[in-house]
């Protein structure tokens, strides 16, 4: 199959893969490509070999940012958020790469990942406890620019931001960290998780699917979980912006549960009612995610798995 040859043509070919790496991820669209190459380099030949793919993948997005001119003060808010979601999306994608190589299960990776992500956080609002103002003041910003982008009002105009937008804004201020370090983690583990499936295709048919289907929450991730429900109710900056990040967590574990679940039909359509799932979910979002989590943190306490095994 052509997978296979073009895997074999990157593992022998050093230099080349490394260049077609480097200019792979300036192309739109395919450019993701080039750190699922570095993925696949760690996972196969080590954390030392997949940095230096990894390198490649990501130099791309800083000289793109540089050689565009947008790199000063001035540039948009998404500019940066885009940039920054990138390479330290990369980064961490080799970091879970070398942990999945040393026989690290998903669950670890996962949790890991949620704890990094927590105390990233917790000590940006330790430096910066006024982030979320910081936050509504650049959305604004950057919704106001929109608008005269958008031809909606004159430049020189004196406008005030609507009900609906301060309300948008004042919502989202309180969780955009957390959103942000989810949104890297999670392109992370996608990232990680795609060039996993591609190691598998190659040299084990069907060893993503048997670890994502073991996924399964420590005790102490629970009871973290609850304690951050009950400082969210109260309210707390830090915990608001924080539970992005646990949600993220929990809904990746009780997907986890529910693929396993449907793993054991032996019906030919629950391939379709898998999907049909997946579609509900997505239109009922975020309360779904809020429905998910909760699966994965009733789990935590009754292993599901082992007792359907035992029925």
């Amino acid at each position: 199959m052509w997978l296979q040859r073009y895997t074999d043509y990157l593992l022998r070919q050093r230099w080349q893969a490394i260049a077609l790496t480097f200019f792979i991820t300036f192309v739109p669209l395919i450019g993701t490509i080039g750190i699922l190459i570095a993925a696949l380099i760690t996972l196969v030949k080590g954390a030392a070999e997949g940095a230096i793919f990894t390198v490649a993948a990501s130099l791309p997005f800083v000289l793109s940012f540089y050689v565009s001119g947008t790199h000063g003060t001035t540039a948009p808010l998404v500019v940066w958020a885009a940039v920054g979601v990138a390479v330290l999306s990369n980064i961490l994608t080799w970091v879970f790469a070398v942990m999945l190589r040393r026989q690290t299960s998903w669950s670890t990776i996962l949790q890991v990942a949620a704890l990094l992500g927590v105390l990233v956080v917790s000590v940006i609002h330790l430096i910066y406890p006024d982030v979320a103002d910081w936050w509504g003041s650049m959305l604004q910003s950057y919704y106001d620019k929109a608008a005269v982008t958008n031809g909606v009002v004159e430049a020189s105009a004196v406008t005030m931001p609507s009900e609906a937008q301060v309300e948008s804004i004042g919502l989202t201020k309180q969780y955009a960290t957390g959103l942000m370090v989810a949104v890297v983690l999670f392109n992370a583990l996608a990232q990680l998780i795609v060039a996993r499936w591609w190691q598998g295709w190659v040299f084990s048919r069907g060893i993503l699917r048997k670890e994502l289907y073991g996924i399964r929450l420590s005790q102490l991730a629970g009871v973290s979980f609850l304690v951050g429900l009950i400082f969210w109710y109260w309210g707390n900056s830090v915990v608001l912006d924080i539970m992005p990040i646990l949600y993220l967590l929990f809904a990746g574990a009780g997907l986890s549960l529910i693929h396993y679940l449907f793993g054991l039909m032996r019906s030919p359509t629950a391939w379709f009612w898998l999907f049909l799932l997946y579609v509900t979910l997505a239109v009922a979002l975020p309360v779904s995610v809020i429905l998910v989590a909760l699966i994965a943190w009733v789990d935590i306490w009754f292993d599901v798995r082992k007792r359907i095994q035992k029925g």
